[in-house]
């Protein structure tokens, strides 16, 4: 926990997650407030990022649209552990045909290219946030059920193991008790770099007009929004989301990656 303490992707994660709870409180401006007087201004003392094509403050929306990506990301990979976590455990120690039909299922979900795969099930079942956030943590389920998988196998046999078998402990107490206890450090670190992913596509699926609709606050929306404007020099518009972008996966990556090498140290 001091070594994780000690990393700067730790301190920038909290700076990111109180800018996201506290920074909207701290501004005057309406994320969503549409002034037509106000469209493309560059960056100012008024208006830090400059605005929208909208007129919307570039600054606000970058923060309330921190939470909106936050929120979504960690939803998502938050169910795909828990639910990959409990498949990967149940397919390593029953192993058998349980363990080969699950493989066989994981590999078929991941053969399919992720965007592909999320635009065909939110066109088939509507675009929402509840829809957005199944739809990821199930492209993310396989990721969780085969590295957990791994790290269980070995334990089948293990004495910590044997003695829950012999003391009468049935299947999922076991499971439950004795092993996913033991999956926590690659857990952890895998969910970390989930979130970074899941970031990326909500910003992907937004800016294909597939994830968060305006006038709601989303980094990749805001980047879509401000695609168009760049041939004609307003730079800023999609810019600043980019960077918002870039800064949020990166924390969570580097999280993800001083998580592996304390698990690694400590194993």
């Amino acid at each position: 926990m001091r070594q994780l303490l000690a990393s700067r992707s730790v301190w920038l994660l909290i700076f990111l997650f109180l800018l996201a709870i506290f920074g909207p409180l701290l501004m005057s401006h309406d994320p969503v407030g549409l002034d037509s007087s106000k469209r493309l201004l560059p960056p100012s003392a008024q208006n830090w990022f400059g605005t929208d094509g909208f007129g919307m403050d570039i600054f606000t929306r970058i923060l309330y649209g921190a939470r909106t990506d936050l929120l979504l990301a960690f939803s998502a990979a938050g169910l795909a552990m828990g639910f990959g976590s409990i498949l990967g455990a149940l397919s390593g120690y029953l192993g058998g045909w349980s363990d080969n039909l699950l493989q066989r299922i994981t590999e078929i979900i991941q053969s399919f290219p992720v965007v592909l795969f999320a635009m065909a099930v939110l066109t088939a079942l509507g675009v929402t946030l509840t829809n957005l956030v199944v739809v990821i943590a199930i492209i993310n389920i396989p990721v969780y059920v085969k590295i957990v998988r791994s790290v269980v196998m070995p334990m089948r046999s293990a004495e910590f193991v044997e003695a829950a078998r012999a003391a009468g402990h049935g299947t999922l107490a076991i499971v439950f008790r004795h092993i996913l206890p033991n999956t926590v450090g690659p857990v952890m670190a895998q969910f970390s770099i989930n979130c970074a992913w899941s970031i990326q596509i909500i910003a992907g699926l937004s800016f294909l007009g597939l994830g968060v609709k305006v006038p709601e606050p989303e980094w990749g929306l805001m980047v879509q929004q401000g695609a168009n404007y760049i041939v004609t020099g307003q730079w800023w518009v999609s810019f600043f989301p980019g960077i918002a972008i870039v800064i949020g996966v990166y924390a969570f990556q580097l999280m993800g990656d001083r998580i592996h090498a304390v698990v690694d140290r400590e194993a």
